[in-house]
């Protein structure tokens, strides 16, 4: 091992123990096991993967340099500010919105996912047979994936149920677990939620896609423990067995999907695991501060750009590749969310929006007098879902269905707000 090599494992375990003296400090001051625990925990793991991977004789890196990591853990912190300063034991309830709205929303969710059930299903109980049984099933299933990925983002409707509930995403997994905190609930409007919520892990399991099965997951992970404390003890049983069976129920894909795309290359199963867990703290060392150029915004905000009227905006990630052919990595591999950013808009720039964003989020989750607003719960939950979902990959919120998320959670945090204000307006003018 060259002195150098040694060096750059030096510089990325302090990486290591930052995370681990952050843990340690924030579990001293909130004394509970929160979504901000689960949230810091998850980049701690990807730190250790990264010192596996960066010593896996497999794959190769530059060497590591001390400022990329530092500007990343200050860029991460700014972002993570907001859920480290949630603290769910300061608030003593979180506000119900009419629930003539909120059950109007949830039943929009419902109906987008149960259309294409049948389907899902049909697709299900054929690819999984290929999956389990097949040797090489779940690579059949990703080549053909990536086929129609090619037509991603022409702009053409082919189905339009498909676009709302995955343009609902994450938003509709907070829908459920808070309609868990409720206590009075309708039992048909709970259970067509949580049906919504696995269908899009079953859909992707037939089309093997490993990476949106792992961003459900940890979207409900962290949903669940940003939520916990609201539920009553029943719930809160329910919830954790039923999260361990479908947590069981998905490894086993997943799995099978990993072996059967990793098993038989040189590196292996087990060295593709450290690769996918630990590459985006490597890349972002080595290529985050310096690209050889920007993409402008092209994976980050593509659907608004065109709605702006810019011209030559990539439709999907063949034709962004295809565009920038001189970068150094592009979304080719994973580089974490504020890598995506600096990608697209240089280092100077980046922090910007991360600065704009910070202030927004923290001045609009202010909570008084111990009651959380809804409108504040779905500004918070995105927050978390960029953190958690983009830690480990890319920014989980890019391309036409990202951005189409974006409008969902702006559009379903003005509604709820403006429902607020009016009630707030409305009593005033009653008590006076």
């Amino acid at each position: 091992m060259t002195i150098q090599k040694i060096f750059s494992n030096v510089i990325i375990i302090f990486f290591i123990l930052s995370w681990i003296i952050t843990i340690i400090v924030y579990q001293i001051k909130k004394k509970s096991f929160d979504a901000g625990s689960i949230l810091l925990f998850s980049y701690l793991v990807y730190a250790i993967m990264s010192l596996l991977l960066y010593n896996n004789p497999y794959y190769s890196f530059n060497d590591m340099q001390v400022f990329p990591f530092i500007y990343l853990y200050l860029m991460l912190m700014l972002a993570f500010s907001p859920v480290l300063r949630y603290n769910y034991n300061k608030i003593s309830e979180i506000q119900k919105p009419p629930s003539i709205f909120l059950n109007f929303v949830c039943i929009i969710f419902i109906i987008a996912c149960l259309m294409q059930l049948p389907t899902i299903i049909s697709d299900f109980a054929v690819n999984i047979v290929k999956l389990l049984f097949v040797s090489s099933g779940g690579q059949d299933l990703y080549n053909d994936a990536m086929a129609d990925s090619y037509s991603l983002g022409d702009g053409s409707i082919s189905n339009l149920s498909s676009i709302i509930s995955n343009a609902y995403g994450n938003f509709g997994i907070l829908l459920f677990f808070y309609y868990l905190t409720l206590e009075k609930r309708n039992k048909f409007i709970m259970i067509g939620l949580f049906i919504s919520s696995i269908i899009s892990i079953l859909s992707n399991i037939s089309l093997g896609q490993r990476g949106p099965i792992l961003e459900i997951l940890l979207s409900m992970i962290v949903t669940y423990f940003a939520l916990r404390k609201f539920y009553s003890p029943k719930i809160n049983k329910i919830v954790r067995s039923i999260g361990v069976i479908l947590l069981i129920a998905t490894i086993i894909p997943i799995v099978a999907l990993t072996v059967s795309r990793f098993g038989e290359s040189e590196a292996g199963s087990e060295s593709s695991m450290f690769f996918y867990a630990g590459q985006e703290n490597l890349y972002f060392n080595n290529y985050g501060l310096d690209n050889g150029g920007i993409r402008y915004g092209d994976r980050t905000f593509p659907f608004f750009k065109r709605m702006l009227g810019f011209e030559n905006v990539p439709e999907n990630f063949w034709e962004r590749r295809s565009k920038y052919p001189n970068l150094q990595i592009n979304d080719e591999v994973f580089i974490g969310f504020v890598g995506d950013f600096t990608l697209d808009f240089g280092p100077i720039i980046a922090p910007l929006f991360f600065i704009f964003f910070t202030i927004i989020v923290l001045n609009s989750t202010i909570v008084k007098g111990g009651k959380l607003l809804f409108h504040q719960l779905i500004l918070l939950h995105f927050t978390m879902c960029l953190c958690m979902l983009g830690g480990m990959k890319l920014y989980p919120f890019s391309d036409v269905g990202g951005n189409l998320q974006l409008i969902v959670y702006f559009l379903a945090f003005l509604f709820f707000r403006l429902i607020h204000a009016y009630i707030v307006r409305r009593s005033k003018k009653y008590n006076a």
